[in-house]
């Protein structure tokens, strides 16, 4: 099942990736972080710019948006994205599509997977559960702005943290990956895995956190946010995405399934 803002995704997906959103281009960054403020403005987010105090660091953007409950859910994203060397078969800073694929550097790592979020919450009404999102420009390189800041940030009671992305395996079943309480993911997952048959995926779980390319322990998110806290990862990367590497792609068939986990996800935590 396509999803209904399919054209909005590709639109916005094809000008951050022309961006060129690196950290040796900080136009690219400045042009990303500056759409990404005015639109979650326009969803209903409180926006803070948290300038960096390191010397050319990249600005981490904190948004909330209140719900009608006292439960929120808190997400992370980077805005950056890594540089494009290696053979392409297409231009990596110009959105291309071919064999039902997307190409371009960062459709999957985070681009792709960011656009689809921020559209999903711009659709989705301000009565379900309160959402704080943290969004950095640094991750590509181990983001030492985040780990400065992250530790000296007062944020609302997050029930679940929720990863920037996921993954769907060569056979279709989408890995879902949790780490903590049971009694907060279980309800999750069923709900999550209820939206994945609707769409004839079955779902796998892992309890363990997403790889990262610098290491676990000095992921702010790990380190900083999540603790002991439930964590949740999914999204519409796959077996075929090659993150870091040439022809990094991203299937956009299966916007539609993470879109309506999203919007599942915040109603179990209402």
């Amino acid at each position: 099942m396509m999803w209904s803002r399919i054209d909005e995704w590709r639109s916005l997906l094809a000008r951050w990736v022309g961006a060129r959103p690196t950290t040796s281009h900080p136009a690219g960054l400045a042009q990303v972080r500056d759409d990404l403020v005015m639109m979650l403005e326009a969803c209903g987010f409180s926006v803070e710019v948290h300038a960096a105090d390191l010397p050319g660091a990249q600005p981490i953007l904190v948004a909330t948006r209140a719900g009608a409950s006292d439960r929120w859910l808190g997400i992370s994203s980077h805005y950056d994205v890594e540089e494009a060397p290696g053979v392409w078969q297409s231009d990596p800073w110009t959105l291309s599509e071919r064999d039902g694929r997307v190409y371009g550097r960062g459709v999957a790592d985070n681009l792709g997977p960011l656009v689809q979020r921020l559209l999903s919450c711009a659709e989705l009404p301000r009565t379900v559960c309160g959402v704080v999102w943290l969004i950095e420009g640094e991750e590509e390189l181990g983001s030492p702005w985040a780990q400065r800041l992250y530790p000296r940030l007062e944020l609302p009671p997050v029930a679940v943290w929720l990863e920037e992305t996921g993954y769907f395996y060569k056979d279709g079943a989408q890995r879902v990956l949790t780490k903590g309480s049971n009694q907060v993911l279980a309800p999750i997952v069923a709900a999550l895995s209820e939206v994945a048959a609707t769409h004839g995926r079955a779902v796998r779980v892992r309890e363990r956190y997403l790889n990262k390319a610098f290491g676990q322990d000095r992921c702010p998110m790990l380190k900083h946010l999540v603790g002991s806290r439930p964590y949740l990862a999914i999204g519409p990367n796959d077996d075929w995405t090659r993150i870091h590497a040439p022809d990094e792609s991203l299937d956009p068939s299966l916007l539609g399934l993470c879109h309506a986990q999203f919007s599942r996800l915040l109603e179990v935590l209402e």
